[in-house]
This record gives C-alpha cells, sequence and structure tokens, in this order.
C-alpha cells in the first residue's frame, strides 16, 4: 500500500539544480525540514498527510503505526520535491505567469461547461480563495513544464507499444455496451451507527443539490469522494451486465449529463453522473492511439524522474530538522 502512495505522490513532480546557499532557522520549533533558502513547515507536512488519509478512506484504520510513521516520511519527501521543482522554475525564469494562469482557468471552465466564475465558487467551496487557487494552479502548471522539459521529453513511445497496449485492452474486449459516469462515494463503514450514515446522507444529498446547480460534478468528486477514481474527477466505467442492481436502477433512463439520486450500499453513500455507452469491440485503433500513447508516456515518466530528481537531490542542501520525520 505504501509503495503505491509512494508512486501516486511523485507522479507530477521533479527538479534541477539549484545553487542556493543553505539558511538555518533559529528554532527548529514547527520546521519540518530545510530546502535550499527555504523551509517547509510541520503544518504543511499535517496537512498533506491527513489528506493522504482521507483520501484511503476506510483503508486509513487498517494502517500500523510503522505504516503511518513511513507514511509522513514520504508526504514529506514530496514536499521537498515539490519545492525544489518551484525553485528551479524560479530560477529557469520557467515560473507559470498571469496570462497562462488566466488561460487555464477558461480551460477548466470550457471542460467542465461552466463559467470562469463559477470555477473560482467551486475552489472557494473547497476553502480556496481567489488567490490561493491562483497560486495552486501556477504551482501545478509550472511543474507540467519542469517534467516535459526534463523528463518526459526524454521519453520515447513507439508506435509497436501503443499497438500492443491496444489488443491488450479493445483486441479482445467482450461484445457489450460498456457504461461511462462520474461517481462520487462517501464511504460509510458498515457497522457504523445511524448518525453516522445519516451524516454521510446528507452531505452527499448536498453535494448532488451543488452538482445539479453548478454542473461541477468532476470538481466535487475530487475533492469529496473517497473512491479510487477521485483524481481523474471520478471518471469510471464499467460493463452494465455486471453492475449491482441498485446502480442500474440508479442510472436507468439517465441522459448525458444528468446525475443520479442518492444510492445506498454497502460501501456508503453514491452519486453518479451518466456520460455515456459504447461498445469496446467497435472502438477502432485510431480513434484511441493518442490517448494510449500520452497514457504509455505517463506511465514511463514516473521512473524517469525517479532517476532525475535522485541526481538532483545529491546537489542540493536539504536537511530534514524534525526529528520524528527522519
Amino acid at each position: 500500500m505504501i509503495r503505491a502512495l509512494r508512486a501516486a505522490a511523485a507522479a507530477l513532480l521533479c527538479a534541477a539544480a539549484l545553487g542556493a546557499a543553505p539558511v538555518r532557522a533559529d528554532t527548529a520549533d514547527g520546521v519540518a525540514a530545510i530546502v535550499g533558502d527555504e523551509v517547509i513547515l510541520l503544518s504543511e507536512v499535517r496537512t498533506a498527510y491527513q489528506d493522504y488519509l482521507e483520501r484511503l478512506g476506510p483503508k486509513a484504520q487498517q494502517l500500523s503505526a510503522e505504516d503511518h510513521a513511513q507514511l509522513r516520511q514520504e508526504v514529506l519527501q514530496t514536499l521537498i520535491d515539490e519545492r525544489l521543482v518551484l525553485q528551479v522554475a524560479k530560477k529557469q525564469n520557467a515560473t507559470a505567469t498571469e496570462d497562462e494562469i488566466d488561460e487555464q482557468i477558461k480551460n477548466i471552465a470550457a471542460g467542465e461547461n461552466i463559467t470562469v466564475d463559477q470555477v473560482y465558487a467551486s475552489a472557494a467551496e473547497a476553502g480556496l480563495n481567489r488567490k490561493t487557487y491562483r497560486e495552486e494552479l501556477g504551482k501545478q502548471i509550472t511543474r507540467m513544464r519542469i517534467v516535459q522539459g526534463a523528463v518526459q521529453g526524454k521519453v520515447r513511445v513507439t508506435d509497436d507499444e501503443v499497438k500492443k497496449l491496444y489488443e491488450e485492452r479493445y483486441g479482445h474486449a467482450k461484445p457489450g455496451e460498456l457504461i461511462r459516469v462520474l461517481h462520487i462515494l462517501i464511504p460509510v463503514p458498515p457497522d457504523a451507527p445511524d448518525a453516522k450514515r445519516a451524516e454521510a446522507r446528507k452531505l452527499t444529498e448536498d453535494l448532488r443539490e451543488q452538482a445539479v446547480k453548478n454542473g461541477d460534478f468532476a470538481s466535487l468528486a475530487r475533492k469529496y469522494s473517497r473512491a479510487p477514481t477521485a483524481p481523474q474527477g471520478g471518471l469510471t466505467t464499467f460493463r452494465e451486465a455486471d453492475a449491482p442492481p441498485d446502480i442500474k436502477r440508479a442510472i436507468a433512463g439517465l441522459k448525458p449529463g444528468e446525475i443520479s439520486q442518492v444510492i445506498d450500499t454497502a460501501h456508503g453513500e453514491n452519486l453518479f453522473q451518466y456520460l455515456d455507452r459504447f461498445n469496446p469491440a467497435d472502438v477502432t485503433y485510431e480513434q484511441v492511439a493518442d490517448k494510449l500513447r500520452a497514457e504509455l508516456i505517463e506511465e514511463q515518466t514516473k521512473p524517469a524522474f525517479e532517476k532525475w530528481i535522485a541526481e538532483v537531490r545529491k546537489g542540493r542542501y536539504i536537511e530534514v530538522v524534525a526529528p520524528e520525520l527522519r
């Protein structure tokens, strides 16, 4: 489980050389680590650590004390790598500009079929004011630029590799329609008291109301869902014949874009936004080649990044100050 978390944490991070002189904090109180001439606070580690636990949902209860300790160290390492990325970008004048941030927000709005104001409103619901949201988005743009320039540019995917993946995924697909939906899961343990389940249901109903009003189901899924598909905006594909009866009933008759009622299952409270149906046996290579190539590039980027960032760390001043994180 921890290896999977490590891979997910490092997927989009990278860094390069930065000859900044190290600094020393007057006190280690509140400081988790020093990276070049900047510090990472314990509060940053706690926030990121809690976010991981929330995404794990009920699985977090299965972690041992050793797992928790290792996870905190992994979270800190992720924050260190992230800080290095931003430092390098600043030195290379590669930091995202205000115009680039504006353009990205417009793209998000277009992709979600909402207005720019609704994008900011959704961010506010997630606890990010306009300034903070723009800062975080700017960091994402900057990270991707460094990844593409320093790592992805060295990754090569051949046509044969793409065709092989196509054959594995579609070449032997069973006939029959698959359904694509966006999914939000608010987990509830089977032995949870009625009050706990009622609380989860109320939250899910509120989310449905927000999604219907704002048309921003995917953003809500990224923030609130504890399903594995949350980072992808809840995007889920399944064969209708294999779906549980209650889910079949919930999406039956829905038109593209429509949202189901709240569904109570053994895993918790659920919402679905119906997207479309398709038969994988009818999917041609030309239709998905670009998507599959991008997927392979991303997959190969991870080990390339790990190798590269390991070299970068050797040339940096990095000190873990907090004893519990060493």
